[in-house]
C-alpha cells in the first residue's frame, strides 16, 4: 500500500513539474501569429549609430518566430530576409493566412535625447483586444530591454489600422539614441526582446 502511494505521489509530482510547459504550448496551439518585420529592401527605415532599422527589425522578428514556434504557435512572417513589401502587401498577407494576431516590429528615431520603448494600437478593428495586446507587450518589453517606458499609445499606422485581427506595433527603442542603439545592436538584448514579446502573446491568450 505504501509502495502504491509513493508511486502515485511520484507520478503526480512528475505531472506537476511538466505542466507549465504543457500549458504554454497548449495556449498557442492552433493560433497563427503574424510577425511583421518593418521596412526592408530599399526601405531601410530609421538610420542611426551605424544601424539600419530594417536589420534590427528582422533580427528580432526571426528570434520571435523561433520562440513562438517553440510555444506551439503557427507563425507567418512578412519577410525572412532583406526584402521589400508594401504596407498593403503586409496586411493582405496576414489576412490571406488567417492570422489571429498581428505584431509589427520597428525601431524609433528622433532627436538624440529621445529614448525608450512604446507600443501602439488602433481602434478601427478589434479595439479592445488590440489595446490589451499592446498593454501585454508594453508591460514586459521596457523591463526586458532596460529602456524608458513610454507607454501604450493609439495611432493609425497603416498596418495596424487596416489589419482586421487584433494588432500592435512595437517601437523597440530609438536608433538615434546612443544607449538605446547599443541595446538594439546587442544579440543578447534582441533575444530578451523576442522572449518578452512571446511571453506577451502567451499571456494575451491566457
Amino acid at each position: 500500500m505504501k509502495l502504491l502511494a509513493k508511486s502515485l505521489f511520484l507520478l503526480l509530482y512528475s505531472f506537476v513539474m511538466i505542466l507549465p510547459g504543457a500549458f504554454a504550448a497548449e495556449t498557442l496551439s492552433g493560433k497563427t501569429i503574424y510577425i511583421d518585420a518593418g521596412h526592408g529592401g530599399e526601405d531601410s527605415g530609421a538610420v542611426g549609430n551605424g544601424l539600419l532599422e530594417k536589420d534590427v527589425n528582422l533580427d528580432v522578428s526571426n528570434l520571435l518566430n523561433e520562440k513562438l514556434k517553440d510555444e506551439g504557435a503557427d507563425t507567418v512572417m512578412t519577410r525572412t530576409d532583406d526584402a521589400f513589401l508594401s504596407l498593403e502587401e503586409r496586411v493582405a498577407k496576414a489576412s490571406a493566412n488567417g492570422s489571429d494576431l498581428f505584431i509589427s516590429i520597428h525601431a524609433n528615431s528622433a532627436v538624440p535625447e529621445a529614448s525608450g520603448t512604446e507600443t501602439y494600437f488602433d481602434s478601427t478593428y478589434k479595439a479592445a483586444d488590440s489595446e490589451r495586446l499592446a498593454s501585454e507587450v508594453q508591460e514586459r518589453l521596457p523591463g526586458a530591454l532596460d529602456t524608458t517606458d513610454r507607454g501604450v499609445k493609439e495611432s493609425g499606422f497603416y498596418v495596424i489600422k487596416n489589419s482586421k485581427m487584433p494588432s500592435a506595433l512595437v517601437e523597440l527603442g530609438f536608433i538615434t539614441n546612443d544607449a538605446d542603439a547599443d541595446k538594439l545592436r546587442s544579440s543578447e538584448s534582441q533575444k530578451k526582446a523576442a522572449d518578452a514579446l512571446a511571453e506577451a502573446v502567451v499571456f494575451y491568450y491566457e
